[in-house]
């Protein structure tokens, strides 16, 4: 899902300050997804491992929409997943480059973050709407929001999204149903007309490693997001990013960790020249090495 196109290279840091005592309300938000684009033989052989189909459902997809066209492999969970590309398949990529995508639980809420955000931190920020292309015609997919950026040489990105109203009565949900809070699992289900039984639940922590530049960008966005920071960290009740400062040109990812319904005996499975897997019990962490 995309608000990356627009906003996966254009960013910049605006040199506004962040009040220290100021708190935006904390609307309900979780970690959807995370990409990240590997080299060519990392991203052929990715899933090869058969605790992939344990885990989550793994798949190949082509999306189409008004921003762009894009083809990836996809393991899916419950309520997050993980979007992988090659360079090929995300245009204007490179090798590092990675997006964390949020999401809220009630529709509207995304403008209420928006104008939380603007109110409380100054800064400038986007809200778009992502058409994808179904069937031949333009439907409204998702919003998004994001902070305002405009330099080309930034590897991560983070954005806040919320499917619209079109797209959630196009896959079978009431005016009264979509009032109320929806996670990710229930969109998926009643589009997919099954319940998802993958052990994947959903994604509880991050680790990146920034430099002084990016890191501007980093917590102006997690904490527009409204989250909490503290001790290296920015975190909610769903979800923990954690950063180190380093003299690199840019941010990396470091380690993403996933919540599990099964237990798994422990094993370290090797993804690809600069990937990894932990598993043990039911937690299981890629550690990502530059």
């Amino acid at each position: 899902m995309r608000q990356r196109i627009a906003t996966l290279f254009s960013a910049f840091l605006l040199c506004f300050s962040i009040p220290a005592n100021a708190q935006t309300t904390r609307l309900p938000i979780y970690l959807n997804h995370v990409f990240f684009v590997l080299d060519s033989n990392d991203y052929d052989h990715i899933f090869d491992s058969v605790i992939f189909q344990k885990i989550g459902f793994a798949t190949v997809n082509q999306t189409n929409s008004t921003g762009g066209t894009w083809y990836g492999k996809y393991l899916m969970g419950r309520d997050s997943y993980f979007e992988v590309f090659n360079t090929k398949g995300l245009k204007g990529s490179s090798v590092g480059d990675f997006g964390l995508g949020f999401m809220t639980t009630t529709s509207g809420d995304i403008d209420h973050l928006q104008a939380q955000w603007k109110a409380e931190y100054k800064d400038s920020v986007n809200l778009d709407t992502n058409m994808i292309v179904n069937s031949g015609a333009n439907l409204p997919w998702f919003y998004s929001v994001s902070l305002y950026t405009v330099d080309s040489s930034r590897s991560g990105s983070a954005w806040v999204m919320e499917n619209t109203p079109e797209m959630l009565k196009s896959v079978g949900f009431t005016d009264d149903e979509i009032k109320k809070p929806l996670f990710w699992h229930e969109f998926r289900e009643k589009k997919i007309k099954m319940k998802i039984t993958k052990s994947l639940n959903r994604i509880i922590a991050v680790e990146i490693i920034t430099n002084k530049k990016e890191f501007g960008y980093f917590r102006k966005s997690f904490l527009g997001f409204g989250l909490t920071e503290k001790n290296h960290s920015f975190y909610n009740d769903k979800i923990r990013i954690s950063y180190t400062l380093a003299d690199i040109p840019t941010s990396e990812l470091k380690s993403v960790e996933i919540e599990l319904v099964d237990s798994f005996n422990e094993q370290t499975l090797t993804l690809g020249k600069k990937l990894t897997m932990h598993v043990k019990d039911k937690s299981a962490t890629l550690f990502f090495t530059h």
